[in-house]
């Protein structure tokens, strides 16, 4: 039995070597930084500010011990920060093990590791550590784990305890037997949705740490309900790799995918909680400022409006966009632009012509045939440019001697010289770009010519749209795919592991475009398939293997029956705290109870975003913000937002305003979606007046 006062006399103990070893890091960093100073200082004065051939010697050889002991310093600094915020909560578990070579002996687990000074010593095991692994099994006895480079241990788990530990104080201490008990998940979420979303690895699961841990070489697809844990496990997931490839991989080579702009806001914190730099993180959507910018591209939510009032040819030309056919036309088109059909067009300087589609052809499939075609357009690129530059000469010569010729006193000619140089090149700076962008091919023709492969219609809608310079959300994607594969330009090799959330969300065309721009990088996968606010989904889950979640952990068990009913769902275990029964009231009840309730997580949830606006007025209420298209941020409070716009979030109350409205057959995917948002009160209001 696990004796709660001995737990806090250990607790005690070990806050007690925290506070020394933190003692003597601060005293040391306060004396090495003074010496770095003065080392500086001394280094500046003796070298003086004129730097001959002599000092620069002398210099070359200061300046490397100098940003040595700069390095040492940054990593002090960040050990002092990491005691910091140990000393609040040094570990929240322990594991009893049984080791044939080490015998037995009791292991706590944190978020960083930490050793006894004086016998070198570890007190408490990073949860990343490979022994920590059996913390998270669900069984005593025997637990077998991975240690990388080595192969597989086996020891025998003897006991397993939970401990609740804040500001230093031991709350609770839970015996977990069997796996990491309800008791100590509810303690830690009673209500997680009043803060951004948390990472609580002390409550990961035996099969959530299976997923967290996969070193495999593969892309892995994580599918779960609403719940179950994904994107934290993603985030764990992130500051696992992290650690285990920490000598060749920062943050800088990771990258979050998410549904939306306000997404990589609202999950910023979690790897800063985890004790790692917080990673990048972008949207699909964002990928289109790789493409021509003179265009405008349809965003993703006003994408699912239009799509919800489509007619039939808006419809058929999306999924057609949007689908595996495509994605075969354009790979079967790119394979035989090598031999032919590779579209060019005359880039001009002002109404002259600078070089022509015919001497492009000919360039391409004539003078550099044997080549690749990424090279053959990077040759024509050296081709071009010193006839660029020789054009560029030209024309400062040309403009210099306008400028001469003006009879009025405008300058002495090396200051005419300087302002044709000026003129000149600012008009050239199109042309030069154009080359370095090998923006002489013609990627929409090309596109145009596979679409026309298999729709003419749709390829003659598609032409419009690229006449008026607006294309639509579901052109992204085939248009970088082409000028990616075709050009070899755009891509981002440094980026080794991707995290794309909603991946069901997303089309053949789509996943193969961000192949295509991340071409280095492993994917983990996360996503639902009943989870869908598009009203016409493409489903490409079932193309690939899954690892499958079915408990959901953050929902009361009332919300989450009521979202199974939804869609008939009846492979979802809630393991979730009971709470009230979901219930309904009327508009005018809601308003009045929106003013008294004190909660910093309440999405009211519309139907669209003119919907989200009638509510706002009609609600008139100070404290109530409006969710809008262009909302980059999450903020806390009572938000009101689109359906579409609460996908991925978790709030403490949801509203779904005019529940009655939707179609329960038609809408049941959307309406487990949007119910599913709800993590302690779900409530369905009526139509507003």
């Amino acid at each position: 039995m696990v004796s709660k006062d001995k737990e806090a006399l250990h607790l005690e103990g070990v806050i007690s070597l925290i506070d020394v070893i933190y003692d003597e890091l601060t005293g040391e960093l306060s004396r090495t930084t003074g010496e770095l100073i003065e080392e500086r200082r001394h280094a500046l004065a003796e070298l003086g500010s004129e730097i001959s051939d002599d000092t620069q010697i002398e210099y070359s050889q200061v300046l490397p011990s100098l940003k040595m002991q700069e390095e040492i310093q940054v990593n002090r600094q960040d050990v002092a920060a990491s005691l910091g915020k140990m000393k609040s909560r040094p570990y929240f578990g322990a594991v009893t093990i049984t080791d044939d070579e080490a015998g037995t002996e009791k292991l706590y687990i944190g978020l960083n590791s930490l050793k006894d000074p004086s016998t070198n010593d570890l007190i408490i095991y990073d949860w990343r550590t490979p022994v920590a692994s059996t913390y998270y099994a669900n069984h005593l006895g025997s637990v077998t784990y991975d240690v990388p480079d080595v192969g597989r241990r086996t020891v025998n788990v003897n006991e397993r305890i939970q401990l609740v530990i804040e500001d230093g104080r031991l709350l609770d201490v839970f015996d977990s037997e069997l796996y990491i008990g309800d008791d100590a998940l509810q303690h830690l979420l009673v209500d997680t949705a009043k803060d951004r979303m948390k990472s609580i690895v002390s409550t990961i699961q035996q099969d959530q740490n299976a997923i967290i841990r996969q070193t495999s070489a593969k892309d892995m697809l994580v599918l779960g309900p609403p719940g179950s844990g994904k994107t934290s496990i993603a985030m764990q997931r992130i500051a696992y790799l992290l650690y285990l490839h920490r000598h060749k991989m920062s943050a800088d080579n990771m990258l979050f995918i998410t549904p939306n702009e306000m997404f990589g806001d609202y999950i910023g914190e979690v790897l800063l909680e985890l004790g790692e730099a917080s990673i990048n993180a972008t949207t699909f959507y964002r990928l289109h400022d790789k493409l021509d910018r003179r265009n405008q591209y349809e965003s993703l939510f006003r994408h699912i409006e239009r799509m919800r009032n489509a007619d039939r040819e808006e419809q058929h030309d999306f999924l057609l966009k949007s689908s595996q056919t495509l994605l075969s036309e354009l790979d079967r088109t790119i394979a035989q632009l090598a031999e032919r059909n590779l579209k060019f067009r005359t880039v001009r300087i002002k109404d002259e012509s600078f070089v022509t589609i015919e001497e492009l052809k000919y360039l391409f499939y004539d003078k550099f045939r044997s080549s690749p075609i990424d090279s053959r357009l990077k040759k024509i690129q050296v081709e071009l440019t010193p006839r660029y530059s020789a054009a560029l000469d030209k024309a400062i010569k040309d403009r210099t001697k306008a400028l001469k010729r003006v009879h009025t006193y405008i300058g002495t000619d090396a200051e005419l010289e300087r302002q044709a140089k000026q003129e000149m090149t600012k008009q050239f700076r199109t042309l030069k770009r154009y080359i370095a962008q090998l923006q002489f091919v013609n990627i929409e023709r090309i596109y145009l010519d596979a679409l026309n492969e298999l729709d003419i219609e749709t390829r003659k809608r598609t032409m419009e749209s690229l006449k008026n310079r607006t294309l639509n959300y579901e052109d992204i994607a085939p248009l970088l795919y082409l000028n990616i594969k075709i050009k070899g330009q755009q891509k981002e090799p440094k980026i080794q592991h991707l995290i794309i959330d909603e991946v069901q969300d997303y089309s053949p065309v789509q996943l193969a475009c961000i192949s295509a721009v991340f071409p280095n990088a492993r994917k983990t996968m996360l996503g639902d398939r009943k989870q869908i606010v598009h009203p016409l989904p493409v489903n490409t889950l079932d193309q690939l293997n899954a690892v499958e979640l079915t408990k959901s952990y953050r929902s009361t068990v009332q919300i989450t029956e009521f979202t199974k009913q939804l869609i008939g769902n009846d492979t979802t275990e809630s393991l979730g705290v009971q709470g009230e029964e979901v219930s309904t009231m009327s508009f005018e009840t809601f308003k009045e109870q929106l003013k008294s309730i004190d909660s910093e997580s309440v999405a009211i949830i519309s139907r669209d975003a003119s919907h989200a606006e009638e509510i706002h007025l009609a609600l008139n209420q100070p404290d109530v913000k409006l969710f809008t298209h262009d909302q980059f941020t999450f903020t806390k409070g009572k938000l009101i937002m689109p359906n579409y716009m609460a996908k991925g979030f978790e709030f403490s109350y949801v509203f779904i305003i005019d529940y009655d409205g939707y179609d329960k057959e038609k809408d049941k995917f959307l309406l487990y979606t949007i119910a599913s948002r709800a993590t302690r009160k779900l409530i369905l209001v009526g139509k507003e007046e």
